[in-house]
This record gives structure tokens, C-alpha cells and sequence, in this order.
């Protein structure tokens, strides 16, 4: 069984994804060829590395996430406005690694991105330059689509985030 944590969706966009790396920009990688698009379906993402006391695992249906990040009250730090104020840079572009820096207002940050099977992917994702130290690591496993009246975050009940949420 699985608690639902719908509110903390934006927060996963920046957080389980290299900020402001766009869905389109990802399938474009050459890494990605042949992978179920980045920006669609049903994907569990589990933090091998780092992630400053996000959960370890969590499932995540992107369709619902976006229409979430869309919705009124966003902040501009939500995914879509990031995009305008951001600069991509593909540093490599090879099928067996895709490495991108994101620039933006506040800060810069890279992400490497190496193939882990048919339908995942493993994704580090660093600060570059001056702001606080951060990075992670984690792996993006494709479920297939999402269902249909999901949630857009899931995660395990067991993780230490539903611990401390309010029952």
C-alpha cells in the first residue's frame, strides 16, 4: 500500500529531475533513444545517492505532475517557467552517456545520463559553480501509463516523509 502526497508534486519536478531539463530535451539525447518518453507515463524513481532527505523511492505519473505544476497559485519556479529563464547546454551526446548543463538566474547545474536497461535510466545530477553544494543520483524506471484518476507522486508508506506526515 501506498500513501498519496499529491501536494508535494512541484517539488518533485525540481527535485527528482535535472531543473529545467525539459522532457523534449531529454529524448533527444541519444542515451534515450528507444525509451519511453521522459515527459509521459508512469515512472518510479529510486535516489541511489544524495537527494538532501528526499524519499528514496517514489512513483511519480508526469502527465499529473505537469497539469499540477500548471495549475493556479504556482509559483514561476515550477518547471514550465523555469524553462524560459534557463539555458540547456548538451555537453555529450553519445548512446551510451548524454551529459547537459542547465544554466539559470540562480545557479547552474549538470546532469550525466547513462542508459540502465530497455526501459531506465540513471540520472546524476550536480551544482556546478558558485551556491550551495548539491547532488544526486537516482535511477527512473518506466512503468508504462499512468492510471487512469492516479495520483501524480506516490510514495512507499513505509518511507520516513509519510512517517512524519499528519495522519
Amino acid at each position: 500500500m501506498h500513501i498519496v502526497v499529491a501536494a508535494s508534486a512541484a517539488l518533485f519536478a525540481l527535485c527528482f529531475g535535472a531543473p529545467a531539463l525539459a522532457a523534449e530535451d531529454m529524448s533527444s539525447m541519444r542515451v534515450m533513444r528507444g525509451m519511453p518518453n521522459m515527459g509521459k507515463g508512469q515512472w518510479t524513481i529510486n535516489v541511489l545517492e544524495g537527494g538532501g532527505g528526499m524519499p528514496q523511492t517514489a512513483s511519480i505519473c508526469f502527465e499529473s505532475l505537469a497539469q499540477l505544476t500548471r495549475g493556479p497559485g504556482m509559483s514561476s519556479r515550477h518547471p514550465g517557467a523555469q524553462q524560459a529563464e534557463c539555458a540547456n547546454r548538451v555537453i555529450e551526446n553519445t548512446a551510451d552517456r548524454g551529459v547537459v548543463e542547465t544554466n539559470c538566474p540562480d545557479g547552474a547545474m549538470r546532469a550525466t545520463i547513462t542508459r540502465d536497461g530497455a526501459k531506465a535510466f540513471v540520472m546524476q545530477a550536480e551544482r556546478i559553480g558558485p551556491g550551495d553544494p548539491y547532488s544526486m543520483k537516482a535511477r527512473y524506471s518506466y512503468d508504462g501509463p499512468c492510471q487512469a484518476g492516479g495520483a501524480a507522486v506516490t510514495l512507499d508508506k513505509d518511507s520516513e516523509q509519510c512517517a512524519r506526515w499528519p495522519a
